[in-house]
């Protein structure tokens, strides 16, 4: 048995042996494709129509996976906006007498945001390529590495080597001892939960400005975290989202 006190141990050991599970049976087995529940229609209560002009709802019937990007430059401008919109300050907070703090556009458990957003940028105005870490506080981007690498990081995520058309991968990652410490081993699923809630802001705000988005959760963890500089225990990767103009969609 582990000691009460003991915070990360069995969290990091769920983490570390999770790593992408390479059984091709299992993906092609049709038993294990989308199941519907077969409800009687007579038991059921109707629910009324719902509007689909509000602004959020357009947003969220725009939102599909793309996985056909279109090499073009994306404004400064959009960038900030993604970043911002999906895990940046937007003012000032009091979550307890006395103690006010930078909000964040997600819920986060005890307001102590433990995810950093790394940025691999290509075809960005403004903004050279390369990979660079969003600094919250500062509203800016902070160079971790000058070399462009969005034409070779999908080796990194399984071969899903469509994102490097995509102007913008935004990797998510979790400083665990900042949830893990106050919340024990519970604080794995804020963390979990947290990514989420950041992941689908990205993608609202692309489908708002009309661009592609998918969110990727295959990937090799140690080579990615190594990649980012991270030591895959007091920070890991946990989630991936590709952002850039749809193919399908045609010329800007």
């Amino acid at each position: 048995m582990l000691p009460a006190e003991d915070a990360t141990t069995l969290p990091l050991l769920y983490h570390l042996n999770s790593e992408p599970w390479l059984n091709l049976a299992a993906y092609a087995d049709p038993s294990n494709e989308v199941h519907y529940g077969a409800d009687d229609p007579a038991e059921l209560i109707p629910l009324p129509p719902t509007n689909a002009d509000s602004p959020v709802r357009q947003a969220l019937l725009g939102r599909r996976s793309c996985r056909r990007f279109r090499r073009h430059t994306l404004p400064s401008e959009k960038l900030a906006e993604l970043l911002e919109g999906a895990y940046g300050g937007i003012g000032l907070a009091q979550y307890l007498p006395g103690q006010t703090q930078l909000a964040r556009p997600v819920p986060s458990a005890g307001g102590l945001y433990p995810l950093e957003l790394y940025v691999a940028t290509q075809d960005v105005a403004d903004v050279p390529d390369g990979l660079h870490r969003y600094s919250v506080l500062y509203h800016a981007l902070a160079t971790v590495s000058p070399v462009a690498c969005l034409p070779f990081i999908g080796t990194l995520l399984l071969d899903q080597h469509f994102v490097e058309d995509a102007n913008v991968l935004v990797l998510l990652s979790a400083v665990l001892p900042r949830t893990l410490n106050k919340y024990g081993p519970r604080g794995y699923r804020y963390v979990l939960l947290e990514a989420g809630h950041c992941a689908q802001n990205l993608c609202l705000l692309a489908a708002e400005a009309g661009l592609g988005a998918i969110c990727l959760g295959g990937f090799n963890d140690t080579r990615l975290n190594r990649f980012l500089g991270l030591d895959g225990r007091a920070e890991v990767v946990l989630y991936c989202v590709a952002i850039g103009f749809d193919a399908a969609k045609g010329e800007t």
